[in-house]
């Protein structure tokens, strides 16, 4: 090779530090860190929904366990139906005035999912002792109603107006 021509160097590259971060890694850090705060905020948010939804459903086991011990179904029946009627006050204010029909198209309308017809029938039972009830099944009826009453996807927004039968 000739002498003559110019003298190269070799090529370095540059000492790029890490920090300080471009903008769009603080853009990425901030976008995780929001969803991260959502997330927590979702998750507490959904355990304290649930924590409120086993504390109401105490007053049934309780109930249940009552009757367990003294077998007497109009007791059952006149907590059960209290229950029913505070859960349906906390969706619809006006469910405390409804009575038969009314009050059956308004729990159907709370779980439209749900038979409602053992629990319909509770403000009858509760004023005769000697009637004849299926503990079990009410109880699971009643379970499962207030679950899906209190349920975040049931339309607490959504107000219905009830007609008085």
């Amino acid at each position: 090779m000739p002498d003559n021509g110019p003298a190269l160097r070799d090529v370095h590259v540059p000492h790029v530090s890490w920090w300080p971060l471009a903008p769009g890694w603080w853009v990425l850090a901030a976008l995780l860190v929001a969803a991260l705060v959502v997330g927590v905020w979702s998750w507490r948010r959904r355990a304290r929904h649930r924590r409120y939804i086993e504390s109401v459903l105490v007053e049934l086991h309780t109930a249940r366990a009552r009757h367990a011990s003294d077998g007497d179904n109009a007791a059952f029946a006149g907590t059960v139906h209290q229950l029913l009627r505070r859960v349906a006050r906390s969706r619809d204010p006006r469910s405390v005035t409804l009575a038969a029909g009314a009050w059956r198209d308004a729990l159907a309308s709370m779980a439209p999912k749900r038979d409602v017809s053992r629990l319909a029938v509770l403000d009858q039972v509760m004023y005769r002792p000697d009637a004849a009830l299926d503990i079990d099944a009410v109880a699971t009826d009643v379970d499962q109603w207030v679950r899906d009453a209190l349920s975040p996807r049931a339309g607490h927004g959504r107000r219905r107006a009830h007609v008085v039968s």
